[in-house]
């Protein structure tokens, strides 16, 4: 069956003839009556009721009151209805057309992605390289105090640190 659908699909060629454009909805439409467990039910009881009834039921058919199922093809309908997508001067694109530009597509965001992880990392390690320029600073400072002031001097300025911080 699917492969009576893609034979027949109006989209298939650009000049379909108005009888494949039919047996493509009358294909789809059975397809889509008998995919469905609850719509096959509801045909198949259909089909049993009908062979129970020998009722014959005759429709008039007024030139105001055609009526069309959706399993007909109705003839004022045009197989190319508009643009393709919805949007006026595009065609149909080709699925190669549509993967290429996706690919493009994925290339630039990988690069735009790679890129801004590498900036990302140049500013964290300026960032990090600047902390480390301060503690360097403050690290010297405090060496050269050490050599300045000497060991006992040292010793006594930590012990009253302490001392006023427990007395506060």
């Amino acid at each position: 069956m699917f492969v009576e659908i893609v034979v027949y699909h109006p989209d298939v060629s650009v000049k379909s003839n108005p009888k494949d454009a039919e047996k493509f909805v009358r294909i789809y439409e059975a397809y889509e009556t008998l995919s469905k467990p609850k719509l096959r039910k509801e045909y198949d009881n259909l089909l049993i009721q009908g062979l129970r009834s020998n009722e014959r039921r005759i429709v008039e058919n007024t030139p105001n009151s055609a009526v069309h199922g959706s399993w007909e093809v109705r003839p004022d309908v045009d197989a190319h209805p508009g643009p393709y997508y919805g949007v006026r001067g595009w065609s149909r694109i080709s699925n190669s057309k549509i993967a290429l530009a996706l690919f493009i597509l994925g290339i630039i965001g990988g690069l735009s992605g790679f890129a801004s992880v590498k900036r990302s990392h140049n500013y964290q390690k300026t960032r990090i390289d600047e902390v480390s320029a301060k503690a360097n600073e403050h690290h010297e400072k405090i060496r050269s105090d050490a050599r300045k002031y000497g060991k006992e001097e040292q010793v006594e300025r930590v012990a009253k640190r302490i001392f006023k911080r427990i007395d506060s």
